[in-house]
Order: C-alpha cells, then sequence, then structure tokens
C-alpha cells in the first residue's frame, strides 16, 4: 500500500470553491493543486499527475466535458479518477458525465462530509 498522500486537482473557476475544497482536503492530508479553467487545468495535470480530479462542467476557456474528454482520450489518466463538482442539477449533466467516462457527480453547493467521504474511498483505491 501507498504511504504517499492521495494527490486532488480542483479545476474550477470559482475562487471560494477552489479555496474552500483545497483548505478542506489539505486539512485531510492531501496533496492539492487548484487551476482556474479547464486548459490549464488539463497542463496542471500533466505535471502534477492527481490521483483524483475534482473538475466543474460550466468554466471559461475549456468546460469541464471538454476537460474530461482530453483528460479521457489521454493513457497516463485513464486510471485518474474525475468527479464533476457542479451547479448543474439537471439527470442530463449527470448522464452526459458518466457518459464522459467521469466516475461521479456531486451538487454544488457541496456538501463537505460527502465530498470528504467519497474522495477518501477513491483515493484508498488508486493507492
Amino acid at each position: 500500500m501507498s504511504t504517499e498522500p492521495g494527490r486532488i486537482l480542483i479545476i474550477d473557476d470559482e475562487p471560494d470553491i477552489r479555496e474552500f475544497v483545497s483548505y478542506n482536503l489539505s486539512r485531510r492530508g492531501y496533496v492539492v493543486e487548484t487551476a482556474p479553467d479547464g486548459k490549464s487545468g488539463y497542463e496542471t495535470a500533466l505535471i502534477f499527475r492527481p490521483h483524483l480530479i475534482i473538475l466543474d462542467i460550466l468554466m471559461p476557456v475549456m468546460n469541464g466535458y471538454e476537460t474530461c474528454m482530453r483528460l479521457r482520450r489521454n493513457p497516463e489518466f485513464s486510471t485518474t479518477r474525475i468527479l464533476f463538482l457542479s451547479a448543474l442539477n439537471e439527470s442530463y449533466a449527470r448522464d452526459l458525465g458518466i457518459k464522459l467516462e467521469a466516475d461521479g457527480y456531486i451538487s454544488k453547493p457541496v456538501r463537505m462530509e460527502l465530498l470528504l467521504r467519497r474522495v477518501e474511498d477513491w483515493v484508498k483505491r488508486a493507492g
């Protein structure tokens, strides 16, 4: 079993969300990086090699769906967990995320206990 802390990348255009989620995950011992849009998030993922990516859908430059598709086309991210965290509550948004091979979907406003439980389960499986 790996002793390395889980690496998590948060890609969200809302600075408050990035800060809130990052703070809570860092307090749990995770190594966290953030990015404000899909394009810079993808570039950060190439360097940071996260175990888990928490990804908003509605973002400038490259939205979350495009980012997810680009990540999944890259074999280096075939086992990286992707969790959508979005204000889009409609079922089609969730269904499209699953079709794009995301591993889950949590609605905003985020319930931190739920997010932390999912993250802990996924990072354990990845390690």
